[in-house]
C-alpha cells in the first residue's frame, strides 16, 4: 500500500489548505487503497481532515501518527476516522466539548436519525459559534442547505461534516464531503448536458438545478451568497479537477492536473456575527 505523507498547510488560509489537499489527493487514482502519514502535520484543518476521513471510509485506506504526536488526542476528541453516526455517539461526543462538532457521518438508509444528527450538528454550530441572536438565520441556512445536497445529488449513502471555532482568530471552519457521482455526472444524468468539471460548477454557482424537472436550484447560491456577502466569510467548491473559491469580493477557478474527487467537497469560512444579519436579499 502505497504512503501518502500530509504536509502541513503553511497558513490558515483558505488557498493554503487547498494546495495542502491537492498535493495530497494529487497523483491517486480513483478508489485506490493508501496510507495518509499524519506525523508532519501540527494543526487540524477541517478542509484537510475531513476529505481524508471520507477517502479512508470509501476506500478502506488506513493512517498512521506517532502516539506522542501533539494532534493525535485531539483527532481521537473528533473521532478521526471513524466518525459519529448516531445521535447517542453524537451527544455523548459533544457533552465537553467548547470549540468544535465531532466528525459526522450521515446515513441515507436511516433518515430519521441523520434529520436528528443533523439538527444536533447544526444546533451544537450555533451553540459553539454564539452569534448575535439576529444571526441565527445566516448561521442555519447555508449549513442545511449544503448538507441537504448530499442526499438529493450525490447518490452516495454516506455523508460528512465537520466544524471547528477558532476563538483566537473568532472564525467557524465548516466542511462538508461526499464520495458520490459529482457535479459532472449528476448534470449529465438528470439533465443530459455535457460538461467539463469547472462548467459543472458554474451550472451549481449560478442556480441551475441538477434535477431533472426543476429549471433553477438555488442551495449552493444562494449559500455562498449568504457566506460571502452577508456574512463576510470565504467559500470553497471541489468537484472533479475544479475548485472555485470565493472571498474579498473575488471568485476563482481553477483545473487541477493529476487530481480527481469523486464527488464533491464544500468548505467555508464565517467570522463570528457580532451584529444582526438580514439574509433576505441573498435568498432568491
Amino acid at each position: 500500500m502505497r504512503e501518502i505523507i500530509i504536509s502541513e498547510p503553511k497558513d490558515e488560509s483558505f488557498k493554503a489548505q487547498l494546495l495542502a489537499l491537492y498535493e495530497t489527493f494529487k497523483n491517486i487514482s480513483p478508489g485506490e487503497k493508501v496510507n495518509f502519514n499524519l506525523d508532519n502535520i501540527n494543526w487540524v484543518f477541517p478542509l484537510l481532515i475531513l476529505p481524508i476521513t471520507a477517502y479512508i471510509k470509501h476506500t478502506g485506506s488506513t493512517y498512521t501518527i506517532g502516539d506522542a504526536h501533539r494532534t493525535k488526542d485531539y483527532l481521537n476528541s473528533i473521532h478521526f476516522p471513524s466518525g459519529v453516526d448516531s445521535v447517542d455517539l453524537f451527544q455523548n461526543a459533544t457533552q465537553r466539548l467548547k470549540s468544535y462538532v465531532p466528525i459526522s457521518i450521515l446515513k441515507m438508509t436511516s433518515p430519521e436519525q441523520r434529520e436528528r444528527l443533523e439538527t444536533l450538528f447544526l444546533e451544537m454550530v450555533f451553540k459553539i459559534l454564539a452569534p448575535n441572536q439576529g444571526a441565527m438565520n445566516a448561521i442555519y441556512y447555508p449549513a442545511g442547505e449544503l448538507v441537504g445536497n448530499i442526499f438529493e445529488h450525490s447518490k452516495e449513502s454516506e455523508g460528512y461534516v465537520f466544524g471547528q471555532f477558532y476563538p483566537k482568530k473568532n472564525y467557524l471552519d465548516m466542511c462538508i464531503v461526499d464520495c458520490g457521482r459529482g457535479l459532472v455526472k449528476t448534470y449529465s444524468e438528470e439533465k443530459h448536458l455535457d460538461l467539463k468539471d469547472d462548467e459543472a460548477i458554474v451550472q451549481a454557482l449560478e442556480g441551475n438545478s441538477t434535477k431533472a424537472n426543476t429549471e433553477r436550484g438555488y442551495g449552493i447560491r444562494t449559500s455562498r451568497r449568504v457566506i460571502c456577502e452577508g456574512l463576510k466569510g470565504e467559500f470553497a467548491l471541489i468537484s472533479g479537477q475544479a475548485v472555485f473559491l470565493s472571498y474579498n469580493n473575488e471568485k476563482y477557478m481553477s483545473i487541477l492536473p493529476q487530481f480527481n474527487w469523486q464527488g464533491v467537497i464544500v468548505a467555508y469560512r464565517i467570522p463570528k456575527p457580532e451584529q444582526p444579519v438580514d439574509i433576505g436579499p441573498y435568498i432568491e
